[in-house]
């Protein structure tokens, strides 16, 4: 999405008690692992240049077919998933689809960085689904962090900059799409991903407390097929179409005559052999890697390492290999919204009880 696509949240139930933590270094090395594929999931759809309806069948068509085997493998040793545990990771895997497309398109208006900083709004959905479904407890703190990291995530995407600073004609591409700005379209597309992993997170967690721990790639195997469920229905209504034939982008950027239906650069190799990198690294590896990691490690070393994917992608992988610049604006909204997410994991407020010398327990008050 994913997508920084995987979240923990301090209302988290983890399926591992704190007791049973598995430490190695191996289980860091594989999170960590699967955290810098993720870091690489958007750059890689932007590489890639397919369609964002187009770009998530692909890419979810070769995760599926990559986790295969690995599946067969753990049904002969755990057994098959009960029906229950099926249809909540089909129900999960719906809405990621709807967060994969959106995502692909904020990828494309606003660029890879920010689209991987907009997906943390996430962290404000999860306990709210949590609260009114499940009648789970949300901290007072909550009341303060939901309207702040919204605010960031807005300042991120640079949305509200236009009617501050007005329309900066010198960009590279367009400046409007579907009579909007892009940053705009941006980040709102951005919000739906968001909206959309965290209804998946709350959906994967009631999974996963019914099934076997130990079967980590099944779960994401039933999901990635479900992805496939949004982006073809928003083709079969008309409103893209599956194309293996024309990109998104010319040179990089989107065309800026017509853009909405101009066709981008005739697809290569290079951007079949990126989409390849996508759907087994990106894709198979980093969501079944950091899964793997999730439910075997205190979830606040999860939530703190995960936390590095967006800052990766913004700060040094997309301006390194795009040329993705911030304005100070986005750069305040970025900072405004990691340290949100880093608050709301539970992050800070363990750092600051070990800097005191208090337990580093996770609390939710």
């Amino acid at each position: 999405m994913g997508n920084s696509d995987i979240g923990i949240n301090k209302l988290e139930i983890n399926q591992v008690e704190s007791s049973n933590y598995d430490n190695s270094k191996s289980t860091y090395i594989i999170l960590l692992l699967g955290i810098v594929a993720l870091a690489f999931s958007a750059p890689f759809t932007k590489l890639s240049n397919f369609n964002p309806e187009t770009a998530v069948i692909l890419r979810c068509g070769i995760g599926v077919i990559v986790m295969l085997p690995f599946v067969i493998r753990e049904i002969k040793k755990y057994g098959n998933f009960n029906k229950k545990g099926i249809w909540l990771c089909m129900i999960a895997g719906f809405f990621l689809g709807i967060d994969f497309t959106a995502w692909n398109y904020s990828t494309y208006y606003v660029g890879s960085g920010i689209a991987s900083v907009l997906l943390n709004i996430q962290v404000i959905i999860l306990p709210a689904l949590a609260f009114f479904l499940d009648k789970e407890r949300i901290p007072l703190s909550y009341l303060v962090i939901a309207p702040t990291l919204l605010f960031g995530v807005i300042l991120s995407g640079g949305a509200i900059e236009p009617l501050i600073f007005g329309i900066d004609e010198n960009v590279q591409g367009p400046t409007h799409i579907y009579g909007y700005t892009l940053a705009l379209l941006g980040t709102v597309c951005g919000l739906i991903s968001g909206i959309c992993y965290g209804i998946y997170l709350y959906t994967t967690r009631k999974a996963g407390r019914i099934n076997n721990v130990n079967q980590f790639v099944t779960p994401i195997f039933i999901s990635s097929a479900s992805q496939l469920i949004a982006p073809l229905f928003m083709i079969l209504i008309g409103f893209s179409t599956f194309d293996i034939v024309n990109g998104v982008l010319i040179d990089g950027y989107l065309p800026v005559e017509n853009p909405e239906t101009t066709p981008g650069d005739p697809l290569t190799g290079m951007n079949w052999f990126w989409m390849l990198v996508l759907g087994i690294f990106s894709h198979a590896i980093a969501w079944t890697f950091t899964q793997y990691g999730s439910i075997r490690l205190n979830p606040t070393i999860v939530a703190g390492l995960l936390i590095l994917s967006p800052i990766a992608t913004v700060a040094i992988i997309a301006p390194l290999m795009f040329g993705e610049s911030l304005s100070w604006l986005q750069v305040v909204g970025v900072i405004i919204t990691l340290v949100t997410v880093a608050y709301q994991n539970g992050l800070l407020t363990t750092l600051y009880k070990k800097i005191s010398g208090k337990s580093g327990e996770l609390t939710n008050e």
